[in-house]
Formats: structure tokens, C-alpha cells, sequence
């Protein structure tokens, strides 16, 4: 069993996720990273293992429960045990509702919603048994509030709310953690490229802010639970 704490990251070949990667291996966790990019992924190992984190990568799509559960087995049967979750992959489609298709609605469901599913239902029997795990998922405040251009996105997050509450309640007697981060705008290409940019770019949130929220979550003493938390650009 690795002495280090394992904790896996998802949609971290880029943007959060990756801020989150680095973090965490900084901070001594020997962190599991999965995503879409090889390329970036095999990069991101590199630094990963440098910074003495025992990294290995997954590349697939997180909206796949086999290859989920098969991922998740391999990493149980090479580390015996998983110690958080960071459901942080996400995708979105800003554009006007009236311009939507259903497959762009069902792209971001996949991925938004079936990926916290899977990655929840692969780990969460393994956390009870040990009575001790964390499961970290990355909504947004648009998962409190809609906007315009993002109401397919708004959906999507609004229902990793209501999964996150429901979960926290059922598995906190078993001293399983679920906690739901929500970021404002944040600095990532999902932003960057799409109607919604920011104007004053260099005053919203950085990947490493949500990185360091996530960071201080997990070192909270097991007992402590944070069930959701808004972090907001100071001065937008």
C-alpha cells in the first residue's frame, strides 16, 4: 500500500485539472491523472514523477463506465487503495438555446454528469469499507445560478449539485467526504475560447486558485467536512 495519499484527477491533461495535478504531487500525493490529450498527459506524467509523485495516466473518455471500473481496478490492484476523487473533467457549449442541438446537450451530459457518476460509483463501496475518502467534485456557480449562453452547461452543473448534497448526506456516517467546489470564471481554454470571455482576463480566477481549494479541502482532518464551497474573482 502506498504511503502517500492516492487521489485520482480527471480532465487533467489541461486547465484545472492539471493545476490540480501539480498541486497535489507538490504536496506530496501520489496522484492518478486521466484525460483525452495523450500527448499532454504523458507530459503532464513526466512532471508529475519528477516532482516524486508515483504517477500513472488514463486516456479515455469518463462518460465510459467500463473504462472506468477497469481503471479504477488497476489502480486498486497497483496502489491498494484510493484516497479522494477530483471529478473535475468538464466540457461546455456556450451558445443560444435556440441555436442547440440535442447531441451538444448530451455531449455535456456525458461528460458533466455521467463522468461524476462513474468515477463516484467505481470508488465509493472502496471508501466505505475503509471508512475514509474524499470525493472532490468540480462544479461551478453556474451550478447555483444560470446564465445567458449557458443553459445546457447551467443544467448540467445544477445536477452535479443535487448529486453532491444527496451523496454527502448518504455516505457521511460512513466518514466518506463529497464535496462540491464552485469556481466563477476561471482563466482556461474552455473560456478563453468561447463568446463568454472575460474582459478583464488578468483579474478572474486562475486554474491554481481552484487548485489551492482543493488542495486545503483535502488536508482538513477526515472528522472536518467543507460540503460546498464558491470561489469567486475578488475584483472582476
Amino acid at each position: 500500500m502506498s504511503k502517500k495519499e492516492v487521489v485520482l484527477v480527471t480532465g487533467a491533461s489541461k486547465g484545472i485539472g492539471e493545476a490540480i495535478a501539480i498541486k497535489l504531487a507538490k504536496e506530496n500525493y501520489d496522484v492518478i491523472i486521466f484525460g483525452r490529450d495523450v500527448q499532454r498527459l504523458i507530459k503532464l506524467k513526466e512532471k508529475l514523477v519528477s516532482l516524486n509523485s508515483n504517477t500513472i495516466y488514463f486516456n479515455g473518455d469518463v462518460s465510459n463506465e467500463e473504462f472506468v471500473n477497469e481503471s479504477v481496478n488497476k489502480i486498486l490492484e497497483k496502489f491498494d487503495k484510493i484516497d479522494a476523487v477530483i471529478n473535475n473533467a468538464g466540457i461546455a457549449h456556450f451558445i443560444p438555446f435556440a441555436e442547440s442541438n440535442l447531441e451538444q446537450f448530451k455531449e455535456q451530459i456525458d461528460v458533466n454528469l455521467y463522468g461524476v457518476y462513474n468515477f463516484s460509483r467505481a470508488v465509493i463501496n472502496h471508501m466505505i469499507k475503509r471508512k475514509h475518502g474524499t470525493i472532490i467534485n468540480i462544479s461551478s456557480l453556474s451550478g447555483k445560478v444560470g446564465f445567458q449562453l449557458g443553459t445546457m452547461y447551467s443544467a448540467t452543473k445544477h445536477a452535479v449539485m443535487g448529486f453532491s448534497r444527496s451523496l454527502m448526506q448518504e455516505v457521511r456516517k460512513f466518514d466518506v467526504r463529497v464535496v462540491a467546489i464552485c469556481p466563477g470564471s476561471v482563466v482556461t481554454d474552455m473560456i478563453l475560447n468561447s463568446p463568454i470571455h472575460p474582459k478583464n482576463s488578468e483579474k478572474v480566477l486562475y486554474p491554481e486558485d481552484v487548485a489551492e481549494v482543493v488542495f486545503t479541502t483535502l488536508k482538513l482532518p477526515q472528522r472536518a467536512l467543507i460540503s460546498e464551497i464558491e470561489i469567486r474573482p475578488n475584483n472582476p
